[in-house]
């Protein structure tokens, strides 16, 4: 319901104010006029760079059309929906507070946190514009979006001061205040006034769906039962479900207050028939309606569901159960009904009669497995000390006694009464629910589930957190790659009330179509990928564009080619995704529907448009099979040609010199064939495609009727190549695997050894080092690993070069080897054929170059690191914080400052804690204590688990009072450090060397005081 406000003013300022000053192009200054010339064209880009020129170069002149400058500077970067548009207008409040656009750029900001539904901090804002500064047309959106503010944060009475400014004027928002008014008097119990509100806009066809809702309910507020009913039972069966159930459930509330409980009957019915998911007090008041009419068995059907909760209603539906069941003669039932009752006190008189039925019917049931019976009365005694039914109570414990053989648990329970409230729960869940947060934050998603397991334990008491809980365990279990538990917590979120509202709504529907791909699940991924289409508001390009390449590939799997190719043109117009791999594949399915002209066609272009994709080669390799397909062999020669040349390490180019060897066999010309499967043997020995050239070199041999030069051509060829000795290669290398795909370690590592040391050219060789290499990874054999790994990766390209080199960055960077590490991942990141290595290897670059002490190469690092697509929050962030470390190294603090308050926001991850202390800090160097102070008081309020970077904001805002005179002050801080800080850290060593010189100064300063008094 919330506009752009900040647009509308920025259209209404610019035409109006600046258009006079803009049409004089006699204005000795040219650069602020073009820059009006290109906000006129709409270039704010230029526009922006040429106001901040002309800002820069005016030396102090003409003081006004420099304010004026700078705050078309602002609209343009808000037009451009630049990230640092907060900053700016803050910025633009100190550096012009003479400004006739002061209040204006007041009001954006405003608007900056309406729009990010901070309505506290936009009210703030809204607080200090002052109306009568703004034109006419803008004080209507003033005064509409400073009440909604506050109408948001429930701050009625001030709202309904914002309000009446505009209510009963001609303007957009009339209706909408009519509403608001109407609600806020309403939510104040001013119900006739709100009724008679109401009716005013009642047809307009904004309200008209919920208006009729709030007549009705005000009829019953009023305790107008007739008049409730008299309004509502004509609406029971008009509109959704939901409004029928809206209404039905007034008709019986209505019935239910006048005692007419046979007739509540019905319509509690019809409201849970008609409900997805019924109120607990339609079956609340269902329950007791039956249990007054003395229909027990179906008041215990209605009760029990209401009985989840921890609230007074689930109190009595306890209490109420109990005698129920004691009426139907059911006591084992009934002592449980009791017993519930009599843990929650949100009813004293319920809980103390609850807890005493729940003692007798212990004690006729002789019930007690955990000595429940001396607790329940030992528990009743401390409870109600003053009870009039403590005799009884003591009359029960002293059979009790007689009767029990359990003295020591007896006396234990005496001397140790234990229990915990409903806020007690309520607590525990949520510290549960934001200690997950902080974990998954730390990436430590394990630990992060058993905390989100522990909150949803209590999930009754805040349906918020739970919903979150459900959330953001299935990220977890997603980022452990467990998909089955993970599609499980998403769909659950899903289901749940109120998820529809939060923003992970549709990433949730993304993550279980992800889920479900990742398990080879196609139908269903496919199913939930065009959900997540269907519902996204496509303003995520980069998921969107994903979103159809995983549609297309899904419906490539189930080889539905054309529907395929329909998503893949989808996905190739989005260039924040992967064009490139959508062009590549539709140009495969193409090939697939025999259609090769169009499949070379879409190829070329991919490779001119994307010529740096990591698809090229692929591309190159697919046109040469295709050139074959339609039997023009010089044109599939030029391409295979051309892959081997341009991407010679490439996965491809083995493959393109197996196919030019079958071309020129095709093509009769045995002595070019020979030549090029030959160079596949000498160059990818003991590969896949080395036995197949070896089968091609056979047959060329056999055509020419010399099978002694071949056996002479094998002979020259090493082990893996002899006819001979080939079998027990292979028997041997079996046996190994055999071992490593059981994940039986300790001898797959012995096993591969020995094959290695009989058949060191063997066949199976790269397959040996690696498989070795990574069982000696598992089982922490690091130095033996790494040998393997890197005879892997000095090897040709084969399926094991890519892990073999992130395996390579691992263990140099662990050994602390940051220099190799780097080599590993920067090699990775030319070669990586997989986008999802590629990623990795630039986050390795960029965390080498942090270790190496190289910050200028660590900033265009975390630079192409943040360009690519597709990257994880918490990587994101790293990057950030990795920038603005590497600016405050070389001594760029303003680039160093942005990048942290970038970062500052999450506190509960580790980069943002540190982040948060070092924006306090360096607003403190530049001397502005007040923005300091706001700061450190803000991370307070946020908290965070990486304690050492508060203590440090507090003995910052220590420094601060201490600056400031009030010395007392700032030793009160350092003492509370000194009192409650745990860490083992240089903090204890500040803060006794702070205390120590202030103390002195307070204990002169009161001193003196006191002199001065006496």
């Amino acid at each position: 319901m919330m506009r752009k406000i900040a647009l509308l003013l920025f259209v209404s300022l610019v035409h109006c104010s600046f258009a006079q000053q803009s049409l004089k192009f006699d204005s000795p200054d040219k650069q602020y006029e073009r820059g009006m010339e290109m906000y006129r064209l709409g270039k704010y880009g230029l526009a922006r760079i040429n106001f901040n020129k002309f800002v820069e170069e005016a030396n102090g002149d003409n003081s006004s059309l420099v304010a004026e400058a700078a705050y078309l500077s602002r609209v343009c970067a808000q037009k451009l929906e630049n990230e640092d548009v907060k900053y700016l207008w803050e910025s633009y409040l100190l550096e012009y507070p003479y400004s006739n656009r002061l209040h204006y750029a007041k009001m954006n900001l405003g608007e900056f946190y309406m729009d990010q539904k901070k309505y506290k901090q936009a009210s703030r804002w809204y607080d200090k514009v002052k109306a009568s500064a703004l034109d006419e047309e803008t004080q209507v959106e003033y005064y509409f979006s400073a009440g909604y503010a506050l109408f948001m944060l429930e701050e009625y009475d001030a709202a309904l001061v914002k309000f009446n400014k505009i209510k009963g004027r001609d303007h957009k928002y009339s209706s909408s205040v009519q509403y608001y008014y109407a609600h806020i008097q309403y939510q104040k119990g001013n119900y006739q006034t709100a009724l008679d509100e109401f009716k005013k806009i009642e047809n307009d066809k904004g309200f008209k769906k919920v208006i009729p809702f709030y007549i009705a309910q005000i009829y019953y507020l009023k305790e107008d039962y007739n008049g409730a009913v008299k309004y509502a039972e004509p609406l029971t069966q008009e509109g959704t479900k939901a409004r029928q159930a809206d209404m039905n459930r007034i008709v019986a509330d209505s019935y239910y207050a006048q005692k007419e409980y046979e007739k509540s009957i019905a319509y509690y019915q019809k409201v849970i028939k008609l409900s997805d998911k019924p109120l607990r007090s339609d079956y609340y008041h269902l329950g007791f309606a039956n249990y007054f009419i003395k229909n027990y068995e179906d008041a215990v059907k209605g009760l029990s569901q209401v009985t989840s909760g921890d609230d007074i209603m689930a109190q009595n539906a306890h209490y109420h159960l109990g005698d129920c069941y004691l009426k139907l003669n059911d006591k084992k039932r009934a002592r449980v009904a009791f017993e519930a009752a009599s843990n929650n006190e949100f009813d004293k008189a319920i809980q103390e009669d609850a807890l005493l039925n729940y003692i007798k019917l212990n004690y006729e049931l002789s019930y007690s497995p955990f000595n429940e019976i001396i607790n329940s009365f030992m528990r009743f005694i401390e409870l109600f000390p003053e009870s009039d039914k403590i005799d009884e109570a003591y009359e029960y414990l002293g059979k009790a006694f007689l009767t029990t053989k359990n003295y020591r648990e007896a006396l234990a329970s005496m001397e140790k009464i234990q229990r915990k409230t409903g806020d007690v729960y309520r607590a525990l869940q949520r510290v549960a629910y934001y200690r997950g947060l902080e974990l998954f934050t730390d990436l430590n998603f394990r630990e992060a589930i058993e905390f989100f397991n522990y909150s949803l334990k209590y999930a009754e008491y805040d349906k918020s957190l739970k919903v979150g809980a459900y959330y953001w365990r299935g990220e977890a279990y997603y980022r452990m790659g467990i998909y089955s538990k993970a599609i499980l917590d998403f769909r659950e979120y899903i289901f749940q009330p109120g998820s529809y509202e939060m923003k992970e709504f549709p990433i949730a529907h993304y993550n279980i179509a992800y889920s479900y791909f990742k398990q080879k699940e196609y139908a269903e991924s496919l199913s939930w990928f065009r959900k997540y289409i269907k519902m996204t508001d496509k303003r995520d390009r980069i998921m969107l564009g994903d979103a159809y390449n995983r549609v297309g590939d899904c419906y490539y799997v189930n080889r539905q080619f054309s529907q395929a190719v329909k998503n893949y043109d989808l996905a190739s117009v989005i260039p924040e995704g992967s064009p490139d791999y959508a062009l590549f594949q539709k140009a495969f399915c193409l090939g697939l529907m025999k259609q090769y002209n169009d499949k070379i066609a879409v190829l070329d272009d991919m490779v001119k448009r994307y010529p740096a994709s990591p698809y090229v080669d692929d591309a190159l390799y697919e046109t040469g099979r295709s050139y074959v397909a339609i039997g023009n062999n010089d044109r599939a020669v030029y391409y295979y040609k051309s892959t081997k040349e341009r991407y010679p390490k490439g996965s491809y180019a083995k493959k393109a010199m197996l196919q030019l060897g079958l071309v020129y066999y095709n093509n009769n010309e045995p002595d070019n064939s020979l030549q090029f499967y030959k160079r596949v043997v000498n160059e990818y020995p003991g590969t896949e495609e080395a036995e197949d050239a070896l089968v091609g070199i056979r047959n060329i041999y056999m055509d020419r009727n010399d099978l002694d030069g071949y056996m002479r051509y094998t002979g020259s060829l090493g082990s893996f190549a002899q006819v001979g000795e080939r079998e027990q290669d292979s028997l041997m290398f079996v046996s190994a695997e055999r071992f490593y795909m059981q994940s039986d370690c300790e001898r797959a590592i012995s096993h591969f050894k020995n094959y290695l040391n009989k058949f060191p050219e063997g066949k199976f060789v790269l397959n040996a080092h690696f498989y070795k290499a990574d069982c000696q990874y598992k089982v922490g054999e690091y130095t033996g690993a790494l040998s393997s790994f890197e005879y892997v990766a000095e090897r040709e390209r084969s399926l094991f070069t890519e892990e073999a080199l992130i395996r390579m960055g691992e263990l140099h960077y662990q050994q602390k080897a940051y220099r190799k590490a780097y080599e590993s991942f920067n090699r990775l990141e030319l070669e990586a054929e997989i986008t999802e290595n590629r990623l990795e290897a630039k986050i390795g670059k960029m965390r080498c170059l942090v270790k190496m002490d190289q910050p200028e190469e660590c900033i265009k690092a975390a630079e192409n690191l943040l360009s690519t697509a597709k990257i994880a929050d918490e990587i994101k962030r790293e990057a950030i914080f990795n920038m603005a470390k590497s600016y405050q190294q070389l001594g760029n603090k303003e680039k160093a400052f942005e990048n942290y308050q970038m970062v500052s926001s999450n506190t509960k991850s580790v980069e943002g804690a540190e982040a948060k202390y070092q924006v306090a800090q360096m607003l403190s160097d530049r001397g502005d204590k007040d923005a300091s102070e706001k700061e450190i008081f803000d991370y307070i309020d946020k908290g965070t688990s990486h304690q050492y970077w508060l203590a440090r904001s507090f003995i910052l805002l220590a420094e601060i009072y201490n600056d400031r005179g009030e010395t007392f002050q700032a030793i009160q801080y350092l003492q509370s450090i000194k009192d409650n800080y745990e860490g083992d850290d240089d903090i204890e060593q500040r803060v006794d060397g702070y205390l120590k010189s202030w103390d002195t100064k307070e204990k002169e300063t009161t001193d003196t005081e006191t002199i001065n008094v006496g």
